[in-house]
């Protein structure tokens, strides 16, 4: 992998070659790819970013929501574009590459998401070995929001996404828990899995679980993908205020995604990933009525005690290749934020990727897909089944010039 303090990654289509990373100039400036160098912003002027108070990053992505829909490209939900419910949880992700192929998924509302891209005899249509990712989701949503994503890698990855705790069907949160439950839940998941190669794959909260998780039991990890993390240095009550504002009840699912279907953030989302968001995100109440399983007061706790979470004595005992990734459009994390962060892990990279927002894994997953792809690539140098079950590590990055 590039050991440059900054580089974008650039899926393919943009530009030209496939996917690829591209260094950032020597001199730290930033210049996006297509964009002339007269409007290159300097790398000063992206650390003046600040994350934008949750009122106005709400406002922000009403703004853009017109423009966006008419840009993006969502992939065709598993199954057609009007599956849900039981018939959803049934059928096949993609047709088989082979008679033999039996990739599948499975849908448990205690378990979370799992997706096994193996054929009968548990190696890939390619003959590499298989590996298996532990996908965390971000706060308030799932492990089947992951799904669109994990069915459009190329990488032949057994994907594992559970719910973290006070999340779809996982345990609730109890009332003194912090951030440190959430490096339980990745741990208790990866003793499951069993021995052998594992990589981690977070998003928001999720990033940072994987995190704390690692640093509490070095070696659980041998590759770690971070998409903007939550390193929280100061407190901002404007997200918590959100949040707790959140409606809580609906009267069937169809109500609840026809509403957030039309509301900014979550209209955003992929079609299909707010379909798994409402079907895997509410469950019944007695009288019949959808009920969020993460509680608005839930939530809005979570951001309330994020500036407790001891990431920073936790970053140093990451050892393992750890890559953070920031997209390019995003308002809640900034740059110099994540540069501060990988300047203190041991063998930490920073990627951005140009178009995407925070909620970039949910509102183009093919996108994110292709990444994912990109990065393992590198990562996975050899697909030889006798190959180490420790990859050789990235060379540690020096962000002191960054």
């Amino acid at each position: 992998m590039h050991a440059e303090p900054f580089a974008e990654w650039v899926p393919s289509g943009h530009g030209t070659g496939s996917g690829r990373c591209a260094r950032a100039p020597a001199s730290g400036s930033v210049r996006p790819v297509g964009v002339p160098r007269h409007r290159t912003r300097s790398a000063g002027a992206a650390d003046r970013l600040r994350p934008l108070s949750a009122p106005l990053w709400w406002d922000r992505q009403r703004r853009i929501s017109a423009g966006r829909a008419e840009k993006r490209e969502h992939s065709t939900p598993p199954g057609g574009p009007n599956v849900s419910g039981p018939e959803r949880r049934v059928c096949s992700t993609r047709a088989p590459a082979h008679e033999s192929d039996s990739r599948r998924e499975s849908v448990d509302e205690n378990a979370g998401f799992r997706y096994e891209p193996h054929s009968a005899d548990g190696r890939a249509q390619t003959g590499s070995t298989i590996r298996t990712a532990l996908f965390c989701h971000a706060a308030g949503f799932t492990g089947l929001v992951w799904r669109s994503c994990a069915v459009q890698l190329s990488t032949p990855l057994r994907v594992v996404a559970p719910d973290l705790r006070g999340h779809g069907g996982a345990p609730p949160l109890a009332e003194d828990d912090d951030w440190g439950v959430f490096a339980e839940d990745v741990l208790a998941e990866a003793a499951e899995l069993g021995p052998g190669p594992l990589i981690g794959v977070g998003h928001s909260l999720g990033g940072t679980a994987l995190l704390l998780a690692e640093a509490r039991r070095p070696g659980t990890f041998d590759l770690l993908v971070c998409f903007e993390p939550i390193l929280a240095t100061h407190h901002d009550p404007t997200f918590a205020e959100a949040a707790a504002r959140r409606r809580a009840v609906f009267p069937s699912r169809a109500e609840a995604l026809a509403r957030y279907a039309s509301r900014p953030p979550l209209s955003l989302l992929a079609p299909e990933v707010l379909a798994d968001y409402v079907d895997s995100g509410l469950a019944p109440d007695p009288d019949g009525r959808m009920r969020l399983r993460c509680a608005p007061e839930v939530e809005a706790h979570l951001f309330r005690t994020a500036i407790s979470c001891p990431w920073r004595a936790a970053l140093p005992r990451v050892t393992c290749p750890t890559l953070l990734l920031r997209g390019g459009e995003s308002v809640v994390v900034t740059r110099k934020s994540l540069v501060a962060a990988c300047a203190e892990l041991p063998a930490g990279q920073l990627r951005e990727i140009p178009g995407m927002d925070h909620l970039g894994p949910l509102t183009r997953p093919a996108v994110f897909a292709e990444v994912l792809d990109g990065l393992f690539a590198d990562f996975l140098k050899s697909s030889d089944p006798a190959a180490p079950t420790n990859p050789a590590p990235l060379t540690p990055t020096d962000h002191r010039n960054a």
